[in-house]
């Protein structure tokens, strides 16, 4: 299976945004969108669905467009073809008849560069087409679900199938998502179009209509956006951000470290390092988590506590990048996992010593803090954070159980207990005593649970 995807416009409407991102300094398929560019992003969605041969037709700028996709073609890995459409001014339709030549006859996949989709959608689509093989189908949407809905192209359907499309439709009840799956039908229609003066891709789907061989396929509520206009764009940034929030977010994360790193961080990081990876960002978040442990051992423990939650913030971020730049991979977990240990090794560490230091042979409310306790609290603290991740991952392997995440509430709690050392170091000890407490318990509770589903 093949991809078209229709990279020849100009861009009119967002090159009449202000600032410098708008046509004028950029043809419309290599504006950035939250670290890729628009065709990046059709590409790589498309390769998440299965799709790694492409044949991408250009016209306005074609030149930069082909020189920037081929630069990028390695670390795609896809294979790609250019057609050019010289007369890309007469309409999208005219884009699209000019891939036939190099689909001999073959059905295939038809995608706009500026329009942005969960790769989902053409995953279901692709499913629901091999049935249907004698058909082209069109995505769909509810009218309401559209960001800019006088400019999307209407579709009235019937009560089984499509009757009209345009965009001048006063009667509708969908929207096209610009997302095709295509039999050869559509070159005939077409052709037939041309004939007549019509280079539009929406007249000839009318004419598919008309000759009943189109069928539409709902998205349902899985978001899509035109990226057509200065605010369509930020309206498409603002959507993708909200969802790199998951379910699996601990407490922290979902209340205090998300709004952060998805608001702040996370677009900072892209606007200064376009070509940042997932990986450098966990390299970033273990420096600071072991910058915050240095400054326990300087005797700095607020400062500490801070970068001890500024490196939580940050190990959000390192995933979110993976999704917003599609390079999510295993290893990149690996690797992410493999710091977080060593990070909260070395931030216990330092608390650890930090506590030693200003707490041995002391007294407060009645509570001796003697060396030896200090060091088996601190040491079951680290102990117990380590088995905690341990048991999460022995859980998934060996028993296909996912547990919560809690390292965000432990970080979290050591940076209270830091940040109240300002008025007393007892705290920093206090913050090891429940983390040792809590963790432990965890383990044990899983233990149980481990236990019990192969026992009774």
């Amino acid at each position: 299976m093949k991809a078209v995807i229709l990279a020849a416009g100009k861009g009119e409407r967002i090159s009449k945004g202000k600032g410098k991102l708008n046509a004028e300094s950029k043809p419309k398929p290599l504006i950035p969108l939250l670290g890729l560019s628009l065709i990046e992003r059709a590409i790589l969605s498309a390769k998440e669905s299965g799709i790694c041969d492409f044949i991408i037709v250009v016209g306005h700028r074609s030149d930069e467009v082909v020189r920037y996709v081929e630069a990028k073609q390695k670390r795609l890995g896809v294979n790609i073809d250019f057609v050019e459409n010289e007369e890309w001014e007469k309409g999208n339709g005219l884009s699209v008849l000019k891939a036939k030549e190099m689909l001999k006859g073959e059905d295939f996949v038809l995608l706009m560069c500026d329009h942005v989709f969960d790769s989902s959608i053409l995953k279901e689509l692709l499913g629901y087409a091999k049935n249907r093989k004698d058909k082209c189908i069109l995505c769909v949407d509810k009218p309401e679900n559209v960001f800019d809905l006088e400019d999307g192209t209407k579709i009235l359907l019937g009560r089984d199938k499509p009757k009209a499309i345009g965009k001048g439709l006063k009667n509708y009840n969908a929207v096209d998502c610009g997302i095709f799956y295509c039999t050869s039908a559509i070159f005939n229609a077409l052709e037939e179009e041309a004939e007549e003066g019509k280079y539009e891709l929406s007249d000839a789907v009318q004419c598919l209509i008309d000759r009943d061989i189109l069928e539409v396929f709902d998205i349902g509520s899985r978001f899509w956006c035109d990226i057509d206009t200065p605010g369509s764009l930020e309206y498409t940034k603002l959507k993708m951000l909200k969802s790199l929030e998951k379910p699996t977010d601990g407490v922290i994360s979902k209340y205090i470290n998300r709004k952060i790193s998805t608001k702040i961080f996370t677009p900072l990081i892209l606007k200064m390092y376009k070509e940042v990876t997932p990986n450098q960002v966990s390299l970033l978040s273990f420096g600071v988590a072991a910058l915050s442990a240095f400054l326990f051992f300087l005797y700095h423990p607020v400062i500490g506590a801070i970068f001890i939650q500024l490196s939580s913030i940050l190990d959000g971020c390192d995933g979110e990048i993976a999704r917003l730049k599609k390079m999510s991979s295993g290893l990149g977990g690996f690797i992410d996992a493999i710091l977080d240990r060593y990070a909260d090794a070395l931030i216990l560490s330092g608390m650890f010593f930090y506590s030693l230091v200003m707490l041995s042979n002391d007294e407060l409310f009645g509570f001796y803090h003697g060396p030896l306790t200090v060091i088996f609290i601190s040491i079951m603290a680290i102990i117990g954070s380590l088995m905690v991740s341990y048991t999460a991952a022995r859980a998934r392997a060996d028993l296909n159980y996912r547990y919560g995440g809690n390292r965000d509430l432990r970080l979290f709690l050591l940076f209270i207990g830091g940040l109240l050392s300002y008025f007393h170091p007892v705290s920093v000890f206090f913050s090891l005593s429940i983390v040792a407490l809590m963790t432990n318990i965890i383990v044990m509770w899983r233990s149980a649970l481990a236990w019990k589903k192969f026992y009774g």
